[in-house]
């Protein structure tokens, strides 16, 4: 793992953590006041033009540059400050470029470019007039681009077209006009023993059968950001299908309220509902791709096959970026823990691809537990949950483990547990007590087993910063998410745990810049340390 500096130097230029700027030193310092602020940004300053000034309530300043090199302005190229009431002004983000180069004259002409976009969105219908202007495309240097923007009725769509001013081809095709829907549907917020308190009567799951019960234990949940034009499970961040031959799940109202645990498609729509509930949550959290930084995490749409096969098992595809979960025992796909587990492996492999293609036996055990802490989380985060439901993992889908797979100890609500995220023990009893399975080429101990020293201390910090008042549960969150960005393909425990340390200094800092002890350097390295991961 490098030094611990350039790991949150690194997580800056993604993460952009507003108010800070990269000193001399190395380090992050607030930036100066006046002009001098943007002495720091890509592009020179004589092609720096405000274009917005915001004052929030309390008097701090919002102010926007806009790039542009010979009167055009370069796409996407904006510099944004904040200057705080009583207070210098600071750098939040910068996405203009160096070495743009002035433009040489259009060779197509605004009307031919009109055309050529309008063509190109297939435009049956306008709901206003089309308008066009030129700009430069940075890359390479720049290229002139027509940047035609078509406000259609047939079909419906605010579609940016950008066609090259000297060739005519089209460059790039966005639909901007955020027009979603919502579905509806009776799910489970988690899953039916989280729902019932615990496991009385659910020892079983009846072969997939309804019972008067199962079906009692449902609750009628929106279904959001499902893209228009269409009436199937097609979302802005999940694309749920279903079974081996992949179908599609629709209904022309988009309301599943009657879909029942007998009906397949009641595993797509939990599919649905999990994935997009936890893309909600982590866009909430300041991580997305559409920030002036884009610092998204699997911000895209995750591809996701319930009931994709009969094993008791699921995965997360790095080659095809899908989610597949099996039939076998439980429905993985009923259980919210087994749905959120998998997409969290989604999550590390956006943050960081080496990382998630990685083999080693620690980096598995520290995915595995990763996940087990993001899956702990959403339950944590369901309403009128517990400390158990958020801690015993897999509940509902460990209903029929003991064959197979070892069942964990039971807990004082009568439930079984897939693994637990409250464990005690440190790294190197975990790896003297899991037992040993195949991994790779050789035995080694099982890293779901030694993964649950990192869920369980992941867990211990995030109850400490809570009990402390210092943000609740989102703050922990947050410094968990942002940390995976500094993942390597040789991650280890210890370099993980330094990377937590890191990143709440970035996003916490206090003492000496670049000592990796932020506001919550005690309360991680403490709970670290006692597991065994630092010394």
């Amino acid at each position: 793992m490098a030094a611990p500096i350039v790991r949150g130097w690194r997580l800056l230029a993604s993460v952009a953590v507003a108010g800070l700027v990269l000193s001399a030193d190395g380090s992050w310092a607030a930036a100066p006041d006046g002009p001098r602020v943007l002495r720091a940004v890509a592009a020179p300053t004589h092609e720096l033009n405000p274009s917005r000034r915001v004052v929030l309530p309390g008097g701090a300043v919002v102010q926007h540059y806009q790039q542009r090199v010979g009167g055009r302005p370069v796409l996407g190229a904006e510099v944004v400050t904040d200057r705080p009431s009583g207070a210098p002004a600071r750098l939040v983000a910068d996405t203009t470029r160096s070495r743009i180069e002035a433009p040489e004259s259009a060779e197509m002409s605004r009307e031919r470019a009109v055309g050529v976009a309008e063509s190109s969105v297939d435009l049956r219908a306008l709901r206003d007039p089309t308008s066009a202007r030129l700009a430069i495309q940075p890359g390479d240097g720049g290229r002139l681009v027509w940047q035609v923007l078509v406000p259609a009725a047939r079909p419906l769509g605010d579609f940016e077209v950008l066609v090259d001013a000297t060739t005519g081809a089209v460059v790039a095709r966005n639909d901007l006009l955020r027009n979603f829907r919502i579905g509806t549907a009776k799910l489970y917020r988690v899953n039916p023993i989280v729902q019932h308190r615990g496991g009385r009567r659910l020892w079983s799951d009846h072969h997939d059968r309804d019972t008067p019960l199962l079906r009692q234990l449902r609750r009628r949940v929106v279904l959001p950001n499902l893209k228009s034009g269409q009436r199937c499970l097609r979302g802005r961040w999940v694309h749920a299908l279903r079974g081996r031959a992949e179908k599609e799940t629709c209904k022309p109202n988009l309301h599943w309220n009657q879909v029942t645990r007998s009906d397949n498609r009641f595993e797509a729509l939990m599919a649905y509902y999990q994935i997009n509930r936890s893309q909600r949550y982590i866009q909430s959290l300041g991580f997305s791709e559409s920030n002036p930084s884009p610092n998204g995490i699997a911000d895209r749409v995750q591809r996701a096959v319930a009931d994709a096969y009969r094993l008791d098992n699921s995965a997360y595809s790095p080659f095809s970026q899908t989610i597949t979960y099996g039939t076998g025992g439980v429905d993985d796909a009923e259980d919210g823990d087994v749905i959120v587990h998998e997409y969290a492996h989604a999550m590390q492999d956006s943050q960081s691809p080496a990382f998630g293609h990685s083999t080693r036996n620690q980096l598995i055990g520290l995915a595995e537990g990763s996940a087990d802490y993001w899956a702990a989380v959403m339950s944590w985060l369901a309403r009128h949950t517990t400390n158990e439901d958020a801690v015993c993992i897999f509940d509902w889908d460990a209903t029929t483990y003991g064959k197979f797979y070892p069942r964990v100890r039971s807990a004082i609500s009568g439930r079984r547990c897939g693994r637990r995220a409250d464990g005690t023990r440190t790294l190197d009893e975990a790896r003297a007590h899991c037992p040993r399975v195949l991994t790779g080429s050789r035995f080694a101990p099982d890293p779901h087993c030694v993964g649950a020293v990192w869920s369980s201390g992941l867990w211990n910090i995030r109850r400490a910063v809570v009990a402390d008042g210092r943000g609740g549960g989102r703050r922990m969150d947050r410094i968990y998410l942002a940390s995976q960005f500094l993942y390597t393909g040789n991650e280890t425990f210890r370099g993980a745990a330094n990377a937590l340390l890191c990143v709440d200094e970035d996003l916490h800092p206090q003492g000496r810049p670049g000592d990796c002890r932020g506001d919550d350097y005690p309360v991680i390295h403490r709970e670290m340390q006692r597991r065994g991961i630092l010394r």
